[in-house]
């Protein structure tokens, strides 16, 4: 239970920095609002569940909003530097730098998630294998394949590529 309302906490956190700023420029209001989400469910799915932010977007910021879904960082990438997307609700450090170094003008931070617990600003990434693997520890996977997530990851590519990198040397080739 807390999940979902910590979750709703951040979401309603990043909602009112959005209608901040879309008010800021009211004198230039556009009449449709582009929302991306992100994938990790079907489409279908994707849409469904953002309904209620939709609905709210369009009766607090009297837009019509139209969910942009995309199966990947990368598409909310191409939609933020395409004018396809204007606003993402929740995208990774390294989404959002990916987006500002091709062009600065294509992305605002509105707000930040911080931790719950220890009010910490930070990602945790874990290694998984099978309880009979001969890995134990990080340094028993040195020289090994290894694979990653979405490479527009912060979580599950880019901090622990990095670290990899730093601690084993190397390429993620």
């Amino acid at each position: 239970m807390k999940k979902y309302i910590t979750g709703a906490v951040r979401l309603s956190a990043a909602v009112a920095g959005i209608m901040m700023a879309w008010q800021a420029s009211a004198a230039e209001q556009p009449k449709e609002l582009n929302l991306g989400i992100l994938g990790g469910q079907n489409a279908t799915q994707q849409i469904g569940d953002n309904q209620c932010v939709k609905q709210f977007l369009d009766k607090e910021l009297k837009v019509d909003t139209k969910l942009r879904n995309s199966s990947d960082y990368s598409g909310v990438i191409q939609g933020l530097l395409g004018g396809k997307v204007d606003v993402v609700l929740s995208m990774s450090p390294s989404s959002y730098a990916s987006v500002y170094i091709n062009n600065p003008k294509a992305v605002d931070i509105v707000g930040i998630a911080v931790d719950d617990k220890d009010q910490s600003r930070g990602y945790h990434s874990v290694v998984i294998v099978k309880a009979d693997s001969p890995y134990k520890k990080l340094e028993d996977l040195k020289g090994k394949a290894f694979g990653f997530a979405d490479p527009d990851s912060t979580s599950g590519f880019l901090i622990p590529n990095h670290a990899f990198k730093q601690q084993f040397g190397g390429t993620s080739d």
